[in-house]
């Protein structure tokens, strides 16, 4: 026997298995909301349940695939017509796709032995023979299904045990597979070359036969490598910014443009690299969307409440770095929309609702932007009970209450501890979720906004960058210190003269009164303590920048150049600092640091709360 690391061929089967069991839910899910199944549902999940049991067996996932033999044995009497479908198998169909997820899940980490994997799966088992028994039909043979290829697992992977040359060999019957049932005897390339070899004897015993179509031209590469690869890019980046700057200080007219031109050129060159690895990295909205139909399922039952889902705008492309942060986010929204939001049947009856409650997630591109929004139709967030309950917490007192607007007390849902809920549920309720929805969002280099109506419903709208890598921005000079804005923030800049600014209240709030619009100033110099080169606006710059509180001009001495940046984050060698997102390296080998918008904001604001 030849002896080969089976953990990252098990790992190659987990990837393909999650996908082969998202699809399995979707039609899952189909079947349950139309309570029938048909000819093609039943080959498809038979289809997928076969290549997950040879898979599992190919890497030694033994139990995995001794459920998955026996969920195929089902599903292979109602493919030839001798169960009848019956409505209440939808929850035994869809029970079973999730006992495979934890099988895999407990053989991958603890371990399984026999008399846990039968309590863990008797109550399935034992309603697939409840079903096996009910009224059946006449069998009817379909033609078998043209399996799906399990990447490096299928059947030529294993060797089975000939039958004795004096007997003749019996008709086979499924049977469940025990442990070692089946034993690797030769590496993977080897198989697939075997594989390669019986096709093409095949082909050649058979001319008419169709040509075997070509290899799908992707490969599964890992996230660390193009990681790495565009980082190597990222280096590239500083050094063409470092060699700018040396060109700069070039004092022959001659020399100096031939070089920027040829500068210009590589430039380009390396923008075109970075685009085309940063795209290895985008991967569509609907792979973070596949996971919730199955799951507000799963939590709908256990309320007692019927919510359907929508989706939109699953081509969208995120960077994929990000799914992983945004995920949890995500999920917390989505389990509190089903919770709090959604109202029961009954209520949504008296309120002229339809009894069943709707959620919807939405993606889009926007002014550089990813937004994605999570709306629901239920009751709203009731922003008085919000504020009574961070009263009660501690988390405000009576004098900022007062001074509160509806929509800021809607917002102190974010604030960590407070639940509205009137109980612990397995759901929600334990006060924990919504301000690590924000932290983690805030992350990610992006925000959240909250828009909720009585009896209407709450939309909560996340603002992300389109990448956490590398963008454009603006270096900016406050006294002197430098800064860098990325472009995607600004929405435009301007010199005023006296008659577009003013003052109101006690003086120290000033505005900007640009295009019937009233804009709010935020001098820079005082959000960061720094010593400023002018202190009258008609002196300094004003850029516009947009957020989701709207636009804000924020007050600076002078701004200088626009470049690419690669972003550095800071919080793994430093605390986190309001009012910046990261850092970067410039062209003289300096740290420059980026600031964020809605950070400043927020600053800005407390300022004036103190004040």
């Amino acid at each position: 026997m030849i002896d080969f690391d089976i953990s990252k061929y098990r790992e190659i089967f987990m990837e393909e298995c999650e996908e082969l069991l998202a699809e399995i839910d979707d039609i899952l899910l189909s079947i349950e909301k139309k309570k029938s199944i048909d000819d093609k549902e039943i080959k498809d999940i038979f289809r997928h349940i076969h290549t997950i049991k040879g898979g599992a067996a190919s890497v030694e996932f033994v139990y995995t695939s001794k459920f998955a033999h026996e969920f195929e044995s089902f599903l292979d009497k109602m493919r030839n017509k001798e169960i009848e479908f019956h409505s209440d198998m939808s929850d035994v169909f869809i029970g079973s796709g999730d006992a495979i997820k934890e099988l895999i899940e407990l053989e991958t980490t603890v371990g399984l032995d026999e008399s846990s994997f039968n309590a863990k799966t008797k109550s399935l088992l034992d309603a697939f023979k409840e079903f096996s028994v009910k009224k059946e039909v006449a069998k009817e043979s379909l033609e078998p299904p043209e399996e799906k290829s399990f990447g490096f697992f299928d059947d030529s992977f294993f060797i089975p045990a000939p039958a004795p040359k004096s007997e003749v060999a019996p008709k086979q019957e499924q049977t469940p597979i025990e442990a070692p049932s089946f034993e690797i005897v030769v590496p993977v390339f080897e198989a697939v070359a075997n594989i390669e070899e019986k096709q093409g004897q095949k082909e050649s015993r058979n001319e008419t036969q169709k040509q075997p179509q070509a290899p799908s031209p992707t490969i599964r590469v890992d996230l660390s490598k193009v990681d790495a690869l565009l980082n190597n890019i990222g280096e590239l980046v500083i050094d063409m910014s470092m060699l700018h700057q040396y060109i700069e200080n070039i004092e022959d007219l001659s020399v100096k443009s031939a070089l920027l031109e040829k500068m210009t050129v590589l430039n380009r060159h390396i923008r075109d690299l970075q685009e085309s690895v940063m795209g290895t990295r985008m991967v569509p909205m609907e792979s973070i969307y596949a996971k919730f139909p199955k799951s507000i399922r799963d939590i709908a039952k256990k309320l007692g409440k019927s919510i359907e889902f929508k989706s939109f705008g699953g081509s969208v492309e995120i960077d994929k770095a990000m799914i992983e942060g945004l995920n949890d986010p995500l999920m917390h929204i989505i389990r509190n929309s089903c919770d709090h939001g959604i109202e029961s049947a009954e209520d949504r009856v008296k309120k002229g609702k339809p009894t069943s409650g709707l959620i919807t997630i939405g993606a889009g591109e926007a002014n550089g932007q990813i937004v994605i929004s999570v709306k629901d139709d239920g009751k709203g967030i009731d922003c008085e009970l919000v504020a009574k309950k961070a009263l009660e917490n501690g988390i405000i007192t009576k004098e900022r209450l007062a001074s509160l607007s509806q929509q800021e007390k809607v917002e102190l849902i974010f604030e960590a501890g407070l639940s509205t809920a009137k109980s612990v549920t397995e759901v929600s309720g334990r006060g924990v979720g919504m301000d690590v929805v924000k932290n983690n969002i805030s992350k990610l280099g992006g925000s959240i906004k909250i828009e909720s109506k009585k009896d209407e419903g709450s939309t909560f709208i996340i603002f992300l960058p389109l990448t956490l890598a590398i963008l454009d921005g603006l270096n900016i000079m406050v006294g002197d210190c430098k800064f860098i804005l990325p472009l995607a923030s600004i929405v435009e800049s301007l010199q005023p003269d006296g008659s577009m600014t003013k003052t109101i209240g006690d003086g120290s709030e000033e505005l900007l009164l640009l295009r019937d619009e009233a804009i709010p100033v935020i001098r820079l110099h005082k959000v960061f303590n720094i010593e400023p080169q002018y202190t009258e606006l008609t002196q300094g710059m004003l850029i516009i920048a947009r957020s989701i509180y709207g636009k804000v001009a924020l007050f600076l001495d002078m701004f200088l150049n626009q470049q690419q940046i690669v972003i550095k984050p800071i919080d793994k060698n430093f605390r986190a600092v309001k009012g910046v997102s990261g850092a970067t390296v410039r062209g003289d080998g300096a740290i420059g640091l980026i600031l964020d918008v809605l950070g400043i904001i927020e600053l800005h604001r407390e300022s004036r709360r103190a004040a």
